[in-house]
């Protein structure tokens, strides 16, 4: 038994001497851009109350959510600007005014989880959790929570 753990050891350290080096591996594909935008739809829209802790999914049931639009801008591959449009949605999930047009923004990565801001700002437009933005909003009624939950449509 000891022949074949000293024979695995050995043969472990010669592969990985000979494995790929670590510069090569963090270099990006020259043909990658660095600058880009990236458009998101609403997936989920979830109603949440102390009956319905896992949450309910609305978005099927409202086919105006499928007209929210959330596009991020990078510049140099990061986050530089972010464009909102609510589409036909009859409120907001902000309680600010959502700006119109590109709008300067970036991601704040001290808070947790993560928090898509505009520059110059408290507004936070989305939150970036788990490989995903959010957003959880409040309507009229105290009792209930929602919370968009975005996909790519790019």
């Amino acid at each position: 038994m000891k022949k074949y753990v000293l024979l695995f050891t050995i043969v472990s350290a010669l592969f990985s001497f000979s494995s790929c080096d670590d510069a090569d591996r963090l270099k990006m594909v020259s043909d990658y851009p660095a600058d880009y935008d990236i458009t998101y739809g609403i997936r989920l829209v979830m109603q949440y109350d102390e009956v319905n802790v896992n949450g309910i999914d609305l978005a099927a049931r409202f086919p105006f959510f499928e007209t929210f639009r959330l596009t991020i801008h990078y510049t140099d591959s990061k986050i530089s600007a972010v464009t909102l449009s609510n589409g036909e949605i009859p409120f907001s999930p902000y309680d600010f005014e959502i700006p119109t047009g590109k709008t300067a923004c970036y991601l704040d990565t001290e808070a947790l989880p993560n928090e898509l801001r505009i520059a110059g700002t408290n507004n936070v437009i989305a939150y970036f959790q788990n490989g995903e933005f959010s957003i959880p909003f409040k309507l009229d009624c105290a009792a209930l929570d929602y919370k968009y939950t975005f996909k790519s449509v790019n």
